[in-house]
């Protein structure tokens, strides 16, 4: 059967930033692996087309009833690839806001508008939130402008941008006191203006998309926070794509900021008409042709069962043509009977049915989140290499999994490794349904294989908050080590969890009054002087607090009350 799909947006870049793209994953560049199954038509022979494109094909594609924001971006493109005669800097928004539930198509909008803006000739920077990410410090930032640190190393001389050298990555944090984080933003938004200056001047204009920030972390939507305002002022474009019933309340700011910059475009789901043409593209159906005889439509019981989701439609018809059924009337109960595994609790027992090999690999990329690659995976999973492989396969033919095919001869591709879900909300629907015990143990085992595989890493940071203290040392250690470099950066709230999580472990009896000075000092950096004052407390009435880290205990303690008292006074 016929399958819609997106084409994912496969974007140029610029002589001066390819040894940036030689060093860089590719789903960093707006060229994500995650394939996204949404009801879309392709435009005609006059439509624009990528550089890229293979076999002839068009990568420019026009999603059903997504006119509106097509329309949106096409404008916004316009006005930044070439300075439109008569639109003023007040008309210059640029900045899209796409919001809506799972599945009804911000990711490839957001693709789409990869391919439009490569094709153009920009530069087209992509990160994308993620659930199992939250905790961590600069995440989103950090997956954005990976490709260009070659780029951004340049522009980090001067100006006080060098205090966001540390949280963009470029190098460590010269220590663990880093600057105050309004002092990194500020810093990043004077970089990125440069950036964009930059490739302005060599008409390869900016475009930055974050998908999912709902599920961005603190750091990083506090940055975008300050910069959606002044994205207008500068030689770029930015969209935002995010899940209003996931947003959580500490984002309340974020999303002010993003719907003053210009009214968002909210996402509805799928008319009558469009389930209608996908199913009949999907059974290749000609435009007069009836489905089958009767009064109910095949189309319309799609679109009931589906709620008009495009990602539930296509995935739907893909499920109907696995099982070899045609639309009449006979198969309606056979298609309820199907729904429930295109999505939600029902998409896990539906994995179950490819094999136990499938299920935990599904269970070890989930659990890996954006760190995961085959090899990873294979080894969280406890699975032989062979093995693995036969089920990454299964399951990217199942449209489960993304990875790269390999070529005809065998011979795999140069960013064979990546490997994810094929849409954000199935990496949750997994992660949810692996039973509490068994989650908790592969978090550790992530852990263990991130500190093998990656020494010196943060990535393993997140995973070791969710095993249960046991009194390690080696945990406690490398809790610490995440948490400078996370204070270092400018992300004193990611450092807060880590130190926290490291008290729990517990610590040997002699580090404690130094780590509960180091929470306290997270902790009031993090805007919470009063759980500053807390910690500050124990540290000073630990016996084995001695006299150094007293007297900085002391000082410190002085200056969270006042803080305190500043914020709630008395009377």
């Amino acid at each position: 059967m016929a399958r819609l799909r997106t084409r994912r947006p496969r974007g140029r870049l610029r002589p001066d930033l390819k040894r940036a793209r030689s060093r860089t994953p590719r789903r960093h560049l707006g060229t994500t692996h995650a394939s996204v199954s949404c009801g879309w038509r392709r435009l005609g022979g006059d439509s624009p087309r990528s550089e890229d494109s293979e076999d002839g094909e068009d990568t420019i594609v026009a999603l059903l009833e997504r006119e509106a924001e097509l329309a949106a971006v096409e404008g916004q493109l316009a006005r930044l690839c070439a300075a439109t005669p008569g639109v003023s800097d007040d008309e210059r928004a640029r900045v899209l806001t796409l919001t809506g539930a799972a599945g009804l198509g911000k990711t490839a909008l957001l693709y789409e508008t990869a391919a439009r803006a490569a094709a153009r000739g920009c530069t087209v920077l992509y990160a994308r939130g993620s659930e199992q990410e939250q905790e961590s410090g600069f995440h989103v930032l950090r997956a954005l402008l990976e490709p260009v640190l070659p780029l951004l190393d340049a522009h980090t001389q001067g100006g006080g941008t060098h205090l966001a050298a540390a949280a963009v990555g470029l190098r460590e944090p010269a220590c663990a006191v880093g600057p105050p984080p309004h002092a990194v933003y500020r810093a990043l938004d004077h970089l990125l203006g440069r950036l964009a200056a930059h490739l302005a001047a060599r008409a390869a204009p900016l475009v930055v998309l974050v998908d999912d920030v709902h599920w961005a972390d603190s750091a990083s939507s506090a940055w975008l926070t300050r910069f959606i305002p002044r994205a207008p002022t500068l030689p770029l474009l930015c969209v935002i794509a995010y899940d209003p019933g996931e947003a959580r309340p500490e984002l309340a700011e974020l999303r002010n900021a993003a719907e003053g910059a210009q009214q968002p475009h909210a996402l509805e789901a799928l008319s009558a008409h469009a389930v209608d043409t996908l199913v009949r593209a999907a059974f290749e159906g000609g435009p007069d042709e009836p489905l089958f005889g009767g009064e109910t439509s095949f189309a319309q019981e799609c679109r009931t069962l589906t709620a008009g989701n495009p990602l539930a439609v296509t995935r739907l018809l893909d499920r109907v043509g696995e099982a070899g059924l045609k639309p009449y009337r006979d198969c309606l109960p056979r298609l309820a009977e199907l729904a429930p595994t295109v999505c939600g609790p029902g998409f896990h027992d539906h994995l179950q049915g490819f094999g136990p090999d499938c299920v935990r690999l599904c269970w070890a990329v989930a659990v890996l989140g954006a760190a995961a690659t085959l090899p990873l995976a294979t080894r969280v999973a406890g699975l032989g290499a062979q093995t693995a492989r036969r089920a990454a396969d299964t399951l990217r033919r199942a449209q489960v999994l993304d990875m790269p095919p390999r070529t005809p001869d065998g011979t795999p591709p140069a960013d064979e490794e990546a490997v994810c879900f094929t849409h954000p909300s199935f990496a949750g629907e997994v992660y949810r349904a692996i039973p509490s015990g068994l989650r908790t143990a592969l978090h550790g085992q992530t852990a263990a294989t991130l500190a093998l595989t990656r020494p010196g890493h943060l990535a393993s940071a997140h995973h070791l908050l969710e095993v249960h203290p046991d009194a390690d040392s080696t945990v406690v250690a490398e809790l610490r080590r995440a948490a400078r470099a996370y204070a270092g950066a400018g992300a004193p709230e990611a450092a807060h969890r880590c130190l926290g999580r490291a008290l729990s472990e517990p610590p040997a009896r002699r580090d404690r009054p130094l780590l509960l000075y180091e929470l306290a000092s997270a902790a009031l950096r993090s805007g919470c002087p009063a759980g500053a004052v807390h910690h500050l407390r124990a540290a000073l009435a630990e016996p084995d607090c001695d006299a150094p880290v007293r007297e900085r205990a002391t000082r410190l303690l002085a200056l969270a009350e006042q803080r305190s008292a500043d914020r709630c006074p008395l009377g």
